[in-house]
C-alpha cells in the first residue's frame, strides 16, 4: 500500500472529497445495490424515519474529534486526526510522512502541503463533506437518498447530488443504537473510492478557534491561499 505523501492539491481533494470542484455528493459501494432516483423516492416509512434520525443526529452535533484511517481503492492509505465543529468548521491533520493539512473556516476549504508551503483553496460549499458541517442538515433537499440499509446495529445511507447524480455518491455508515457516525465512503465519477473510518470519535468538546485557520507559512494572514 502507498501513503498519501505527495499528490497534487486538486487530485488529493478529488480523492478525499469526490470531485469537489463540481460539488458531487454521493455514496460508495459498500454492499448497497444501485438505486435510481425514482426508487429512492419510494423509501418505506421505516427508511424515511431512519433518514429523519440521521438529519436529527447531525443537527444535534456541535463538535467532534477523532483519529481516522483513510484508504483509497487505488491502494493509498493515510492516518490522522479530524476535528469538526458545526457550522462550517473542519480540520484534517495527516500524520507523517504525509505533509497534508486540510482546514475549513466556514467559507473556504483549504488544502496545504506543509513541506512545499503550497496552499490551494476551494469554496467549502463545493465539497460533499460540507453536509457534515452544514448549518442545517437536510438530506432530501439538494440530495437524493439513493438507499437506506440496516444490518446488525449498522445503518447505511447512500446519497447523491440531485442536480448531477452521475458525478458520484457518498455512503454514510452509522452505529445504529445509539446512532453514531463511524465512517463514510466517497466514490467519484471514475469509480475511485475513498473510505474514511473514525476510530475513536469524541463529541461535544470545547475546541479552540485556531484549529480552523490554515498555516500562514510566515505570510500575512490575508495572503494565505494566494
Amino acid at each position: 500500500m502507498t501513503s498519501f505523501r505527495r499528490l497534487p492539491a486538486v487530485v488529493f481533494l478529488a480523492l478525499i472529497f469526490a470531485a469537489p470542484l463540481v460539488g458531487a455528493l454521493a455514496v460508495g459501494a459498500l454492499a448497497l445495490g444501485a438505486a435510481s432516483p425514482a426508487a429512492a423516492q419510494g423509501l418505506t416509512a421505516d427508511q424515511k424515519a431512519d433518514v429523519e434520525r440521521v438529519e436529527t443526529y447531525f443537527n444535534s452535533l456541535t463538535t467532534m474529534r477523532s483519529t481516522f484511517l483513510q484508504a483509497s481503492s487505488t491502494g493509498l492509505v493515510a492516518r490522522g486526526v479530524v476535528w469538526l465543529q458545526r457550522p462550517g468548521r473542519m480540520r484534517f491533520e495527516y500524520a507523517p510522512p504525509s505533509p497534508v493539512l486540510i482546514t475549513a473556516d466556514g467559507i473556504w476549504l483549504t488544502y496545504q502541503d506543509n513541506e512545499l508551503e503550497q496552499t490551494t483553496q476551494i469554496p467549502l460549499i463545493t465539497s460533499p463533506l460540507s453536509v457534515l458541517v452544514s448549518d442545517e442538515v437536510d438530506l432530501t433537499g439538494d440530495l437524493i437518498v439513493e438507499a437506506v440499509e440496516k444490518g446488525a446495529n449498522v445503518l447505511r445511507v447512500r446519497l447523491s447530488q440531485r442536480d448531477d447524480p452521475d458525478q458520484g455518491d457518498v455512503v454514510l455508515t452509522f452505529q445504529d443504537k445509539p446512532l453514531s457516525l463511524k465512517q463514510w465512503i466517497i466514490t467519484d465519477a471514475q469509480g475511485v473510492e475513498v473510505k474514511v473510518a473514525l476510530l475513536d470519535p469524541v463529541f461535544g468538546l470545547d475546541l479552540p478557534a485556531d484549529l480552523w485557520r490554515p498555516n500562514d507559512f510566515g505570510r500575512k494572514s490575508d495572503d494565505v491561499g494566494r
